[in-house]
Parts: structure tokens; C-alpha cells; sequence
């Protein structure tokens, strides 16, 4: 199941004179940089369209001190605004809902879904001195890919494929715009953005950070950058790893069954509970000398099989669009996708206001659901980060990394990142872009 990658240089990873820069994650002149330099600059995503189905509906996201309504003004229509009154300043709208127009509770001027003014309190006191024509809504650049929905600040940024670029087209056979939301979680993470960010930018941790997935065999990683974008995956070429999942030690039916069972109880993703069902039925299907490509095989004819009675098709990905999409994909700035066949686990941070020390971290699952049964899961709060029940066990594997990592890089004693040259390219790429923005 897991896939591999050839490693890609990117910059001088593996010395302490790559591209990191430690204050970048904790001076306070940093958070007022990026506010200036690489958000208004960005393809950043924003939401699903999914989150719209309705005329009218609408939700709000911040960044910084820019507030942004997107809205579907009409059943083909989505559109994004600035959510501020014309008038003076107010913001329209807080959260998310419904609404036929955008009233400003101030002093009642009114605009429509699709950002024209519908009403002017008192507006013969204007004298005629309102132009009709510039009392729009400020408009905002949006543009959809996978399901999901960017918006850019600056009028004259490239087009979005042309942004994504090759990490677009290594993900376009998953078809994530046929997935849907089945769960989605989110907190104040105790670190900055970048932080928790490149926490899931590299597998290099995680034999240690996740060492309970050890008992399944073991994996060595290799990763590339692509512009902007980062990936990683398995490194087929290191011929003294071995691949999760593969040794003569183990039944390998039984071995596959509980390795489902303990993802789906430890972060309940990169799965789905018809591939866990299948994983269960191996051991009774297939005798005990099946070869591993047997019994991958016979996991994948199972789960598509039963998708297919419940009204789900997977999508046809040949082995060579498996490899291509890798384990893991950083879309810059702030977005990591691991796309699977039928669900793909996702990540976004960003920073919590000007406090360089925090950030909104959002997870999510997607899969591929029948059609008209999908989920409308609420996007649950918890900033507890030893909350294993809510959480599951790897999530806060991973949390308690990040938290440590941010509290570590302040130390007089850490001098700068001394990155793996192959397996965490991502993050000496992303901090590379980065820097090209802010300078």
C-alpha cells in the first residue's frame, strides 16, 4: 500500500547552511513579515465546496487581519468578498450560515450574495455623490481544484494549476473531488505555523516518533521537491529498509488485519472501514503460504468489491500514478494532503493572530462516499494535546513533537536545522520558498 519515491536534491539539506532560519519560527517581526509578504501573495486554501451546497450559504476565513466571505451566490456560483462595509469599516459577517444578503449591523447598508449594494440607509443625504458602480463588495481571486477552494490577494498572482503545477498532477488520478468530509478536528497548537506544519512534511520520525508501527515492519523514506511543493514516500532503492508490512517472520494475512484494526483505532485514516472489514476476512480467504503480493492483491479485489455493493468506485490509478503520488504531499504554504485510493488524510496550519508561539491546526479525513450518504461532520475544537480519546494515539504522537520542537529552537544550545539531505527535502524546499517570498 505505501509507495516510493526517488530522491530529488533541493538546496544544501544535510547542513546546517540549508535555508532554515531558526528565528523565522518565534520573532515576533516574522509574523508581521508574512502578514505583509507571503499571505497576500498565496494560493491559500480556504475550504471544500462541499462546506456550500445551498444558495446563500457563506463561511468566513482570517487570515491576519484580512477577513474573507465565501459564498454561493447562485446554484453554479461560488464567490469570495472582503468582509468589510464600505461604509465604515465594519465587518458583515462572523462564522458561518446562511443569509439571503450581507446587512452591516452598524448602519444598515446591505449588500447581495453576489456583492452588489442593495440598499444605501438614507441615501438621498449622499446628495447623488455614491457611485453605484464602486460600492461592490471587494472581490477576491477563487479558484477550485480537488474539491477544494483557494483564494489569492493579488490580482495579478498566476493561476492556480499553473501554482500547483506537477503536485497537481501527480494527485489528479486519486480524484479527491470525489471525496467528502467523514471527520474533522482542529486546536491552538502550542507552536508556531511552520512548526506544526513540517511536523508531517517528512517520514524520517517516524520509526521513533510512531514507534508502535515498528511491530509491522519497518520503512526508509525518500522525498522531492517540486517548486514550491514538497512530497515523500517509500525509498524502494534502500535496499537494507524494509518495506511496512513485508517480512518472513510474520503471517502476513494476520499481520495486515491487525495493522488496519490498530490505524483505525490510533488515527482512524489512511483507511477506510470497508478496507479494515477486508483486512479482517484475509486470514479465512487465503491460505497460510500466500505470497505478500497475493494477499495485497486479494485486500484490494475485497475492498473494491465491497465498495462497489455499497455504491463506491475506486478510481483507476496504475502503479506508476501510485509511486508518482507518494505518502505525502506539502502544497505551499500551509496544506499537506496523503492521498489514497479512496480517502485522503489532511493537514493545515496557520498562524493564530500575531502570537508567534501558537497556530490553528486543522486534520481532516476524506473519502469517497455513496452518493447521498455523505456525512455533514460539525469541525470539533479540542486543544487539549493528551487527549487520546479524542485524538488517537499517533495524532498526539505527533503533537507532543511539536510542542517540544517549538520550546527546543529557542535554545541558546540549537544553532539551526541539520536536515537529512534525502528524506527531508520537503522542509528545506518549503523554508527556500518561503524566504523567496518574504524577501
Amino acid at each position: 500500500m505505501d509507495t516510493a519515491v526517488s530522491a530529488q536534491p533541493a538546496g544544501q539539506s544535510g547542513s546546517r547552511h540549508n535555508h532554515v532560519v531558526k528565528g523565522a519560527y518565534y520573532a515576533p517581526a516574522q509574523v508581521e513579515r508574512e502578514y505583509e509578504r507571503l499571505w497576500p501573495r498565496v494560493w491559500q486554501m480556504v475550504c471544500r465546496a462541499e462546506e456550500l451546497p445551498n444558495v446563500g450559504d457563506y463561511l468566513t476565513y482570517e487570515i491576519g487581519a484580512e477577513s474573507i466571505i465565501i459564498v454561493r451566490s447562485d446554484a453554479d456560483t461560488l464567490n469570495a468578498f472582503y468582509n468589510v462595509c464600505l461604509h465604515r469599516g465594519r465587518r458583515l459577517v462572523d462564522g458561518a450560515g446562511n443569509m439571503a444578503n450581507f446587512p452591516c449591523k452598524f448602519h444598515g447598508w446591505r449588500w447581495s450574495i453576489d456583492g452588489t449594494n442593495e440598499h444605501v440607509t438614507q441615501r438621498e443625504d449622499w446628495c447623488g455623490s455614491l457611485d453605484k458602480d464602486d460600492l461592490g463588495l471587494g472581490r477576491i481571486r477563487m479558484e477550485s481544484w480537488g474539491g477544494f477552494l483557494f483564494v489569492n490577494l493579488d490580482g495579478q498572482a498566476e493561476p492556480l494549476m499553473e501554482y500547483l503545477g506537477e503536485a497537481a498532477e501527480a494527485l489528479a488520478p486519486f480524484e479527491l473531488h470525489e471525496m467528502r468530509f467523514r471527520w474533522r478536528k482542529w486546536l491552538k497548537m502550542p507552536c508556531n505555523w511552520k512548526v506544526a506544519l513540517e511536523a508531517f512534511n517528512e517520514g524520517y520520525h517516524v520509526a521513533i516518533t510512531h514507534y508502535p508501527l515498528n511491530r509491522f515492519g519497518t520503512s526508509r523514506f525518500a522525498s522531492a521537491a517540486f517548486s514550491r511543493h514538497g512530497t515523500f514516500g517509500i525509498d524502494a532503492a534502500a535496499a537494507e529498509g524494509t518495506v511496512r508490512l513485508r517480512s518472513s517472520t510474520m503471517d502476513l494475512r494476520r499481520s495486515l488485519a491487525e495493522y488496519y484494526r490498530y490505524q483505525k483505532k490510533a488515527i482512524d485514516s489512511i483507511l477506510t472501514d470497508t478496507m479494515v472489514y477486508a483486512a479482517q476476512s484475509l486470514p479465512a480467504v487465503l491460505p497460510d503460504d500466500a505470497t505478500p503480493a497475493e494477499i495485497v492483491g486479494k485486500l484490494m479485489q475485497l475492498s473494491i468489491s465491497i465498495d462497489a455493493e455499497r455504491g463506491v468506485t475506486w478510481p483507476s490509478i496504475t502503479p506508476e500514478q501510485y509511486q508518482r503520488g507518494g505518502i505525502d504531499w506539502h502544497l505551499f504554504p500551509n496544506t499537506v494532503l496523503l492521498p489514497m485510493a479512496t480517502n485522503c488524510l489532511g493537514y493545515r496550519a496557520r498562524p493564530d493572530g500575531n502570537d508567534p508561539d501558537s497556530c490553528i491546526f486543522e486534520v481532516y479525513q476524506l473519502e469517497r462516499m455513496p452518493k447521498g450518504q455523505e456525512p455533514n461532520p460539525p469541525n470539533l475544537r479540542n486543544d487539549d494535546i493528551y487527549d487520546q480519546d479524542f485524538w488517537g494515539e499517533i495524532l498526539l504522537q505527533d503533537f507532543q513533537q511539536m510542542q517540544g520542537t517549538h520550546l527546543g529552537i529557542k535554545s541558546s544550545g540549537f544553532s539551526g536545522s541539520r536536515l537529512n539531505p534525502k528524506q527531508e527535502i520537503p522542509i528545506d524546499n518549503f523554508h527556500r520558498a518561503y524566504h523567496d517570498y518574504l524577501d
